[in-house]
């Protein structure tokens, strides 16, 4: 089961003249991890207990292969890294981890021949094989992924004001480390549906949905009138790579911040995860959609709520 989003907020400003700038905080969110279904027959004993081996090959749920192509480890006594280099053939590639062990500092993946910007890095030490995408630039024929583990400096907490600043031990887990390649389906796979957005979520009141179809369908557009106010927008989507498609916002024209991350909901409570702008003008609100690494085949269903307080 995939997991969902917590609360993400964007604020948004407008000076409360036409054409006026709107003043936004962007929102940097790490990339999101993709569950596998694979249950290795294998484990292997490290410091932290018995640890799954990566599985060569399996098959994702919309029917997918996956392939492993390099592997590594770090058993996390300490800072360490550890480097795959690997050929790439032009099939999309996806980096695997699976963790024993309490873990507060996950290891960042820094990757050389990617298109990646910044070092993104596993959310949690979980025994399930989690994925992650590596988006490799054309005419790439290498990827170097460099797991890292060193950090500087050390947190403390200060029980009451003025006293002793305790410095906070580090959790430490073992990791098993991967580069996966997969074969992008025959054919497009269709998605499932997707449930309805909420039509009320606590004094919010949505008023308005665009939904599409990923890579068909990349934008959505709202106007709002001219009335003050909060208004918020939340999105849902389905299909095996859903978590991974993007959404950045523009009102008037200008830069309103990106959410990296889609909520998937298949059962249990609404995956609230609201993005809120204030506007004081007549506003016209861009939705622009992307993703981080390669969908061919593997559509993304797609529906953006405007809500207003009610």
């Amino acid at each position: 089961m995939r997991r969902t989003r917590g609360r993400r907020r964007i604020a948004v400003g407008a000076v409360g003249t036409v054409g006026a700038a709107v003043v936004a905080a962007a929102v940097a969110l790490t990339v999101p991890l993709l569950p596998a279904t694979p249950q290795p027959e294998t484990t292997t004993t490290v410091s932290g207990g018995l640890m799954p081996v990566l599985p060569e090959q399996f098959t994702s749920a919309d029917g997918t292969g996956y392939r492993l192509v390099a592997r590594t480890a770090i058993e996390k006594t300490g800072d360490a890294k550890a480097t795959l280099k690997v050929p790439y053939t032009g099939k999309p590639l996806d980096v695997g981890g699976m963790c024993v062990g309490p873990d507060d500092s996950p290891p960042r993946i820094e990757v050389k021949g990617s298109r990646l910007r910044v070092p993104v890095s596993f959310m949690n030490c979980d025994r399930e094989l989690r994925l992650q995408p590596l988006d490799v630039p054309e005419g790439a024929t290498e990827v170097t992924a460099t797991f890292n583990t060193v950090i500087s400096g050390q947190s403390c907490t200060q029980e009451e004001p003025g006293g002793p600043c305790v410095t906070q031990a580090r959790a430490h887990g073992s990791w098993v480390l991967g580069v996966y390649e997969w074969t992008p389906p025959a054919r497009p796979i269709t998605p499932e549906p997707l449930r309805n957005i909420p039509e009320k979520i606590g004094k919010w009141q949505l008023t308005e949905t665009r939904s599409g179809l990923w890579p068909q369908d990349t934008t959505a557009t709202f106007k709002v009138g001219g009335k003050a106010g909060k208004v918020a927008l939340d999105q849902l989507c389905s299909g095996e790579l859903a978590t991974r498609l993007q959404f950045s916002f523009r009102a008037n024209g200008q830069s309103g911040g990106t959410i990296k991350s889609c909520g998937v909901w298949t059962s249990g409570k609404f995956p609230m995860a609201m993005s809120e702008l204030y506007l004081t003008e007549p506003t016209t609100i861009t939705v622009e959609l992307s993703m981080v690494g390669q969908s061919t085949n593997r559509p993304i269903r797609w529906s953006v709520g405007l809500f207003e307080r009610s």
